[in-house]
């Protein structure tokens, strides 16, 4: 049970709706983030605001008073609801089993968090399993702040807030408004009462906050009290929504419709204990909680928790839409039944955006301005408008234009600091370093300045040009502009160029001039697993080799090999702490994807389909056991470049769990008979 605790205590839960709004949680439900909380609301540009962090739940018995919540203060844990925790799961939404101490059969209450998919409501449902009639107060914990922002301590005191009651008994609603940015929360429950109060939970402390050096000291206001009973067997829904709800019960029906096909672990119980065997019948090693086949619903669902708002959030709960993520989703969704016309409605979406060959790096959200601060995005952008081609023939002509539009922006452009040089390499200008996906600055310098002809952005320009010349086969366009032909003739020369990168036994990470920068990263195998190859599978061979020896764990690929002096073996500490280790050193687990390309383009030669499947279930193997366990909900940005274990950077990162599913596909693919 300790390990359990542990095991659950550093992973995430994580629920949101295609708006680009989420509900975020431990295992243990004690809010370690200030992003933690039960629903926090987006509109359709990603702005986001925290409405609600929690409940506090006291449950009566005979006298006896059972607290389910936990609130982190700086010198305690108060109440202590985690000990009446029996066991959490974490998919395919939250659920917690509570009883009294010591955990008995004759108190079971289950806890189930639910989210709308369409608009901004959360549902809380309360079921009593046990063997006695149970009496339930609640206070919701209301925040109605920016999701970066913290009430600081006081602040509440005086704050106005307008609240009313309507509804009456049959429908109670309680209604609260923040006066001063005018945040708004319309709150439900299915039976039972809501009366008004006012109190305030002073100095909620968020540690994870502060191990990052950020400010972590919050107030939280409670506004209503809930109350109501549950015989055995009973149910009760609370709802939370930023908009008046018409009909409560048109609503709950609906949110719990959203999650009745997908697959349950196979121990959580729904139905009350009969026998005394409810707690025994647990498995609380966590075997197996979902068998193959509903593993990949539930990392289905887990890839489809990053749309929103007809575009891909690039992770929770820091970020909004990114473009170089959005590219590497939509190659997960391509392969996903159903979702080619979504992948499609984004492409289309960021062809609207696209500013002189570029895609934008990140849009305006929650207080960033657009930029275009990234070349490598445009280049997935072709990449990817050449798949959708491929799916979809009848759209090749039209991608064929949007492609050269890009490709001739590339190559004239004036108004970004790169060029193309003599030998057709694409460099960087030092003002433009950070504009790889390796792209973290301090002070406004890059920590791995990537200035120079970077090896993965120079594959990416010559796979793009190859992308060009197959949509122009794939068409039959037999007599060429003199623009096409510009951008055709670029092929042979740079292939020729990229052979500069090879130094004998790795690809150089840059040149600045023809002077190789020989770092051991995870860029020369992003290179060589793109579509078109420009070294032989020798060389290849010897850059997947040394990777592996260097590189792999089984949470990703570190960023720098531990054997250069620059290898930073934690991402912990301060943001500039932070920022040093993140791409000198740190495991991304997205990396994991063009590892497995590679190292199937090695193998595919000597090894049989099964054989190759097999290999590539032990490269991904963590996360898949992982995920089957119920242990974790999502995969996180960043890991620990040495002895990786705990989640770090976001906990739920677009591009890690597109990754992950790539693979699954292939390995699915590899596995069909033939």
């Amino acid at each position: 049970m300790n390990n359990y605790f542990m095991e659950t205590h550093h992973h995430e839960w994580i629920l949101s709706n295609r708006k680009g709004s989420y509900a975020l949680g431990t295992g243990n439900l004690i809010n370690q983030r200030k992003y933690h909380g039960l629903l926090i609301a987006s509109d359709s540009n990603f702005n986001r605001r925290h409405l609600i962090a929690g409940m506090e739940e006291k449950v009566e018995w005979r006298g006896e008073i059972i607290h389910l919540d936990s609130n982190n203060y700086s010198n305690c844990i108060y109440p202590e609801g985690f000990l009446y925790l029996v066991k959490p799961w974490l998919r395919p939404y939250p659920a917690f089993l509570y009883s009294a101490l010591p955990h008995q059969n004759e108190i079971l209450i289950l806890k189930e968090i639910m989210m709308d998919e369409d608009s901004n409501t959360v549902l809380v449902r309360y079921r009593n399993l046990g063997h006695h009639r149970l009496h339930f107060h609640l206070h919701p914990k209301y925040t109605m702040t920016h999701h970066h922002q913290l009430n600081s301590p006081g602040s509440l005191d005086n704050e106005d807030f307008y609240t009313e009651i309507n509804g009456g008994e049959d429908r109670p609603e309680g209604y609260c408004r923040r006066n001063s940015n005018q945040y708004e929360v319309f709150t439900y429950t299915q039976k039972g009462m809501i009366e008004s109060n006012r109190y305030v939970y002073y100095n909620v402390y968020y540690p994870w906050e502060v191990m990052s050096g950020y400010e972590g000291i919050g107030d939280q206001i409670s506004l209503f009290e809930l109350s109501f009973e549950l015989g055995i067997g009973e149910s009760n829904c609370i709802v939370f929504s930023d908009v008046k709800i018409a009909d409560p019960e048109k609503a709950i029906a609906k949110i719990i419709n959203r999650y009745s096909d997908l697959p349950q672990p196979m121990d959580l119980p729904l139905l009350p204990d009969q026998d005394d065997t409810l707690l025994t019948n647990l498995d609380y090693a966590d075997n197996k909680l979902f068998r193959p086949e509903a593993y990949q619903k539930i990392l289905e669902l887990a890839l489809m928790d990053f749309i929103g708002n007809d575009d891909v959030v690039a992770g929770y709960p820091f970020y909004g839409a990114w473009g170089r993520d959005s590219m590497f989703v939509i190659n997960a969704l391509l392969h996903m039944d159903g979702n080619q016309d979504l992948a499609e409605r984004i492409l289309r979406k960021y062809n609207l955006y696209t500013k002189n060959g570029l895609i934008p790096n990140v849009f305006e959200e929650s207080g960033r301005e657009v930029n275009y601060d990234t070349i490598d995005a445009s280049l997935w952008y072709v990449i990817m408008l050449w798949k959708l081609g491929k799916r979809k023939p009848e759209l090749l002509p039209e991608m064929a234009g949007i492609v050269e539009k890009i490709l001739l922006a590339i190559l004239d452009n004036v108004n970004f600091p790169f060029r193309v040089r003599e030998d057709k390499l694409l460099e960087l200008l030092p003002e433009f370093a950070h504009a790889t996906w390796m792209d973290v600055r301090i002070d406004g310098r890059p920590v791995t300045p990537r200035n120079g002809a970077p090896v993965e952005i120079n594959a990416l320009w010559y796979n793009s040009i190859c992308v060009y010349e197959d949509i122009a086969q794939r068409l039959n366009i037999r007599d060429f502009t003199v623009s096409q032909e510009r951008i055709l003739q670029l092929k042979d020369p740079l292939k020729v160029s990229l052979k500069k990168f090879w130094n004998g036994s790795y690809l150089a990470d840059r040149l600045l001039g023809d002077e190789s920068i020989n770092e051991i990263r995870p860029n020369a195998v992003i290179a060589l697993s793109l579509p078109f190859d420009f070294l032989d599978k020798e060389k290849m061979k010897s850059v997947f080799n040394i990777a592996k020896a260097e590189l792999y764990t089984p949470y990703g690929i570190r960023t720098l090999s531990p054997k250069d002096p620059k290898f930073r073996k934690k991402y912990y500490g301060p943001q500039r702490e932070r920022d040093l280790a993140c791409h000198n050193g740190s495991v991304w687990s997205w990396l994991l994807s063009p590892f497995c390309g590679l190292f199937v383009k090695i193998n595919s030669e000597h090894l049989s389909d099964p054989e190759l499947a097999d290999k590539l279930e032990e490269i991904i193997g963590t996360f898949r056991t992982s995920f089957m366990k119920g242990h974790i909900a999502s995969i996180a940005e960043i890991w620990d470049g040495d002895n990786p274990h705990f989640p770090k950077g976001a906990p739920a990162l677009a591009m890690s769990v597109a990754a992950l599913y790539n693979v699954e596909s292939f390995i699915t693919m590899l596995r069909e008979p033939k």
